[in-house]
Order: C-alpha cells, then structure tokens, then sequence
C-alpha cells in the first residue's frame, strides 16, 4: 500500500558533517564516515524508488488474472505497466554493494533484490509488450499463459526480495539517524535542528508500522508504542518552542495533523485486531497524505 514511503523520507545527514566532534581530526573522520555511508544508502534508495514500479506493474496484472489459472478472458486483459529504464541505477546500486563501509544485511539483501528484478524485469516487458499490442486477439491468450507460468515464481521473488530489502534498510536507516541527531546534539544542544530530526525520526518508526499488500496486518502494540513516541517527540518540540517561537514555525501543523491521523488509525485499526482489511483503510490515507507534507516541510526546512 505505501512501502514506497518506507525509502522516501530517508534523513538529510548533511548537517552532521558540520558538527563539531573534540578535535578536527575526529570531526573529518567522522563526517567522511556519514559521508559514506549516506553515499551508499542514497543509491540504494534510488533504486528502491525507482524499480517500485515493478511492484506497481505485478498489482495491476493481480487485479485482473487469477495468479492460478493466469489469463483466461480476452476481454479483461488489461496488461502491466511498462516498466522504467533503471540501467544507470542498478550500475551505482551495485557498485556500492562493494564499497565501505559494508552493511552486510542490507548489502546482502540488495544483491538479492537485484537478481531479482533482473530475473523479472524482461519477463514483465515481454509480457507489457504482448498486451499492448493486443497480441492475445490473435492466439487466444496462448501465449499469454506461457508468459504467466514464468511471471509467477519471478514476481514472488521480487516482492519477497523486496521486502526483506527494506526491512534491512529500514535498520539501517535508524541507526544513521541516530548517528544524526547524536551528531547534531552536540554541536548545537537539542535546538530546532534537533527537533527536526528527532520529530522524523519518531514518524519513520509510525511509517515502519504500516502495512502492506504483502503484510495487511499491523502489531497494534508496536504501533501504539511508536505512536506514543511521536506525541513525547511532539510535545517535547512545543516544550521547545515556547523559548523560541518562530523556530519552525512552519512544523508546527503537520506534526499536529499526523500525529493526530496516527492516532485515528491506531483506534481505527484496534476493533479490527490490525487486519486493515478489515477496517481502517480511509484513516490509512490520511496518515500517508500527513506524512507526505510532514516530509516536504522538514526537507525545506533542512535545505
């Protein structure tokens, strides 16, 4: 449903290489480590966004072939999306898999998820191709289902792949944001900056929670948790503002409205035992459309 969101608020670490570590010595080292490993997490990123039109492509063939017949009507063949060309960005996605520093879950999980997409990819424009040129008027689908017995087993494990690739990723990401706001606290004290980063800290974790086509149910309690975190970083950030009011200023509504969509969902989705399949799904959106200008407001304030 929204995993692409899971790569799309990866946090800015450019203030961390103006931090100020006890000598320059350590402040260089320690910024061409950030450096680094933001370089490597960035194309891995691309990608991640990128090839999401893969996933796109597989759920739009769901919504009209049964996955264990494959095509059957030829007046529901409503094909795949055409997929993008990501040649430049599998190129630096896997040139970082062997640069420092080394990340071995994710880097591990990356390799896989880009034989993955390789083994996918061709079948998927064979099969786009097929359809828009209305070929299965003329064979009745035959070769349709000789593509759909090929398309099956490589979009599973793409999506699989896909997904343990942005659990690791998410692991990863957290740590460097950690890394972030320990860098920005002692350079600047727990100022605007670090409430900033600490605020988008707290809401990746809420985005962590979210579910899936592939995993539709939320831990409630997992969720409940990061939502409470939310609200401590949020009134914390208030806290903050009262010494400095203008210091932004510009935050101030959509912290307050997605926290106050997370909460909506939380309760929604609570009934339901976290099945969103069963409940919740309005309320979804509203945390997404929250996040999405929560992300665009810190980012221009970051830049």
């Amino acid at each position: 449903m929204i995993r692409s969101l899971l790569v799309a608020a990866f946090l800015s670490v450019s203030a961390v290489a103006h931090a100020q570590a006890p000598n320059a010595a350590q402040q260089q080292a320690d910024a061409a480590a950030l450096q680094a490993v933001t370089g490597k997490m960035n194309a891995y990123v691309a990608l991640m966004n990128r090839t999401m039109r893969a996933s796109e492509s597989i759920a739009r063939y769901k919504s009209w072939v049964d996955m264990d017949k494959g095509p059957v009507n030829t007046n529901r063949a409503f094909g795949l999306y055409q997929l993008y060309d990501v040649t430049k960005l599998v190129a630096d996605a896997s040139k970082a898999l062997n640069t420092e520093p080394k990340l071995a879950d994710l880097d591990a999980s990356m390799k896989a998820y880009i034989e993955a997409y390789s083994q996918l990819a061709p079948i998927v424009d064979e099969a786009n191709t097929y359809y828009e040129r209305k070929d299965y008027l003329d064979d009745n689908l035959a070769r349709g289902k000789q593509i759909h017995t090929r398309l099956v087993p490589a979009a599973a494990a793409f999506l699989a792949a896909r997904e343990k690739v942005e659990q690791a990723f998410q692991v990863e990401q957290t740590k460097l944001a950690q890394k972030e706001l320990a860098a920005i606290e002692q350079s600047e004290g727990r100022k605007a900056n670090w409430h900033r980063t600490n605020l988008m800290l707290a809401a990746q974790r809420i985005i962590d929670r979210m579910p899936s086509n592939e995993a539709p149910v939320v831990d409630v309690a997992a969720f409940e948790a990061n939502v409470s975190l939310f609200a401590t970083a949020s009134k914390d950030f208030d806290d903050y503002r009262k010494s400095d009011p203008e210091a932004l200023k510009s935050l101030e509504g959509p912290v307050q409205s997605f926290l106050a969509a997370s909460r909506e969902f939380r309760d929604a989705i609570k009934p339901v035992k976290g099945d969103v399949r069963r409940g919740g799904g309005q309320k979804l959106q509203s945390v997404v459309n929250a996040y999405n200008a929560l992300v665009g407001t810190a980012n221009n304030l970051a830049n």
